[in-house]
């Protein structure tokens, strides 16, 4: 890592990790495979608007598999830019379809 780069570390919420358990099928594996190349790569996903002023939220999703439905996370930066510093996955959803069903 040279001097332009900055260290950034990304974590998986309590809330976060125990949602994860809950829909099992590999989805814990799925964001921690996310977390790890949100390390690499902190510019990953799109940027959700924030009702607090400077908060950077982004959320990406997960494709799905044949035994876990498509999933939306959300996560946070903390530090205000250009300094991610932290990164905090705080939310794991299955993506819902028009007509209810969670796609699987």
């Amino acid at each position: 890592m040279n001097d332009d780069q900055r260290a950034v570390v990304a974590e998986i919420t309590r809330e976060a990790r125990a949602r994860c358990l809950a829909l099992g099928h590999g989805t814990l594996e799925a964001v921690e495979s996310l977390r790890a190349e949100l390390e690499k790569n902190p510019t990953l996903g799109r940027r959700a608007q924030s009702a607090l002023g400077g908060m950077k939220i982004h959320t990406t999703r997960l494709e799905g598999t044949g035994v876990r439905p498509a999933l939306t996370v959300t996560y946070v930066y903390d530090a205000p830019p250009p300094e991610p510093g932290l990164i905090r996955i705080a939310l794991v959803s299955p993506v819902r379809f028009a007509g209810g069903g969670a796609g699987l």
